[in-house]
């Protein structure tokens, strides 16, 4: 970009770095003041952020410790979170590099070095350029060494220098162009799963999109395996993974949370349309390998289907002292799949229907019984439940007493949608599910032997620093709050489940951001259900603040304040998108002067 076309240069920075050797002029093209530059700008405003990020790749910089700040920066600023050099600080820490950058006193002399953030999109482009020169440089020097080897071919040198002088020498050719080739279309984490690629027919999706997280370890290692033979959505082939996995290791590893005993059970709804949310198609992917690891596990005595009642639920796993004791009544391992589970909300809601109360129970890991019959009762149950649902179903059952009776909230919703065009597909190969379930004996085998799992220093800072205050400070209300109300304990449970798939005893920090991944992507499936949100976590933000303001609504200030690590453009999307939610308006408001527009909810 010609110089030509921006204002003049800035009063130069306080260089904060002083470069020892070769005088300046025998290094190769930099500008350490306009990197420091840069970063102070990034610092200072998040909307330099976002412009210097369109401009500037992290490896375009010639100190390697500028390299690791910008992108700590970029990765907070991805992730919604404020930077600030305190923030900064403790990321770089986190991380492990904070003293290989200069330590804390560099990052702060950063900001202090640098007068405004308005040049920072100017000093980005000083960058490029500089790492564009520094390009062309090695480039050239490897051509040398190739023309001047011994048996040189120069037309086969000719051709590369030509190619690649051709190539660095476009006008807009930076690193950052591969990445945002390798970036989904919304400037989010490569997701594989589910973006777009040559070759793959994804049909649209209408509902929210896990995060690559969510694929951790073995767990996920076996989706990305079955993916390319199903149609199902792979978020929904991990849970039931998760749930029959949790099902089959038992009741003897377990994590205590506060006094409260919490085994390896994982229930999930997962909601689709009848046609193309490859509900099934989910379950019966997931079950294959398993079926085959353990197909003393899926036969009736351990896989009923039909929740008829919460004395039924009992029956299968009842005490029973007799001689001729059933399976089930010593070993009460259950994994129920429920493939109408609208049947099954509209049992619960009878009149003085045990089955709300027993699956409460049984989610705590408790004795069963019944007031019904005081004679039936099941001691150490081990209880998992999948349902399947569809979203009209889901928003026609459910109905605020249900919800604060305190059973649905014990299901992660989850939203699940063809997720592959295979007209032809006949499903895995033998070969691969049989190494898959050679894998998974191994793995449920080890991880049923596990008694109390224990969480590493870096996964309990983690959920303690960032994900509990989080938890903590959701401002759901309604339906929503009540779907969401286990999120806690239930990202302690979905990370104990990643950890003993992966055959460890402890949960590990990458476990822990997985579990926390899948309760997000639960939030959002929730709040697209229920109609109190849209599956965007930013969008729900906006509409739970504008209803909270009630007649007097939000101005534009309210809003920047609401989004300050935003761009305009991301605010003026946010407004849009609600605008087109019924019950919002945007209207004037009177005040001392010019009126003030707001947003408000008209309901």
């Amino acid at each position: 970009m010609a110089s030509e076309h921006h204002p003049p240069p800035p009063t130069r920075v306080r260089n904060l770095y002083a470069v020892d050797g070769a005088p300046t002029d025998r290094l190769p093209p930099q500008d350490i003041e306009a990197e420091q530059a840069v970063l102070g700008g990034m610092l200072l405003s998040a909307d330099a952020i976002g412009e210097v990020v369109n401009v500037l790749d992290p490896g375009d910089y010639y100190r390697p410790a500028h390299e690791t700040i910008h992108r700590a920066i970029r990765d907070l600023h991805h992730a919604g979170q404020p930077v600030d050099p305190i923030i900064l600080t403790a990321e770089l820490s986190k991380r492990g590099d904070l003293t290989r950058i200069g330590g804390p006193a560099y990052v702060h002399g950063l900001v202090n070095a640098v007068p405004t953030a308005a040049n920072a999109e100017y000093y980005a482009e000083i960058v490029r350029n500089k790492a564009r020169l520094r390009r062309l440089v090695e480039h050239g020097t490897r051509l040398v060494e190739w023309a001047s080897a011994p048996g040189a071919d120069p037309e086969e040198v000719g051709t590369v220098a030509v190619t690649q002088v051709r190539e660095l020498a476009a006008p807009e050719h930076s690193a950052l162009d591969s990445n945002r080739a390798e970036e989904s279309p919304s400037g989010a984490v490569p997701n594989p799963l589910y973006d777009p690629a040559p070759d793959l027919r994804r049909p649209n999706r209408p509902g929210p999109t896990p995060h690559p997280a969510v694929f951790c370890g073995w767990l996920g290692e076996t989706v990305r395996e079955l993916d390319p033979t199903t149609e199902a959505d792979p978020v929904a082939v991990l849970v039931n993974l998760m749930s029959a996995a949790g099902a089959i290791i038992g009741r003897r590893p377990h994590l205590w949370i506060g006094n409260d005993r919490h085994p390896a059970l994982l229930w999930a709804l997962t909601v689709g349309a009848t046609s193309a949310g490859r509900k099934g198609s989910a379950t019966s992917t997931a079950k294959r390998p398993l079926a085959t690891a353990f197909p003393e596990f899926f036969g009736p005595d351990h896989t009923p289907r039909g929740l008829n009642s919460g004395e039924g639920l009992i029956e299968y796993v009842k005490d029973d002292d007799s001689d001729n004791a059933s399976r089930a009544s010593l070993d009460k391992r259950l994994w129920v799949v429920e493939s109408e589970y609208a049947v099954t909300m509209s049992r619960g809601r009878r009149e003085g229907s045990s089955l709300p109360g027993v699956l409460r129970q049984a989610w705590d890991g408790e004795d069963l019984g019944s007031m019904v019959r005081n004679s039936m009762k099941a001691t150490n149950p081990h209880i998992a439940i999948l349902g399947h649902i569809t979203p009209d179903e889901f928003r026609a059952k459910m109905q605020d007493s249900e919800m604060a009776g305190g059973t649905y909230n014990r299901f992660l919703p989850i939203f699940c949608h063809r997720n592959l065009i295979l007209p032809e597909s006949r499903g895995a190969d033998p070969q691969l599910i049989n190494n898959l379930a050679h894998a998974w004996r191994t793995v449920l085998n080890d991880a049923a032997k596990v008694d109390e799992v224990k969480i590493s220093a870096e996964a309990r800072a983690l959920y303690r620093d960032e994900i509990y205050p989080a938890l903590t400070e959701d401002s759901a209300s309604g339906a929503l709050a009540e779907f969401t109300a286990r999120a806690a304990p239930y990202t302690l449970r979905a990370a104990m489940v990643y950890a003993l798939c992966d055959q460890v005893d402890t949960i590990q920090e990458e476990h822990m951001n997985a579990a926390w991944h899948l309760i997000n992507y639960a939030h959002a499936t929730a709040a697209h259900l229920v109609g109190s949100g849209s599956g965007d976590p930013k969008l729900d933000k906006l509409a739970a603040a504008v209803r909270k303001a009630g007649a007097e609504g939000l101005t534009g200030n309210d809003i920047h304040r609401l989004f300050k690590n935003d761009r305009k453009a991301e605010r003026e999307r946010l407004m849009t998108a609600l605008l087109e939610q019924p019950g919002y308006t945007r209207r004037q408001r009177a005040s001392g002067g010019r009126p003030t527009t707001v947003l408000a909810y008209a309901g």
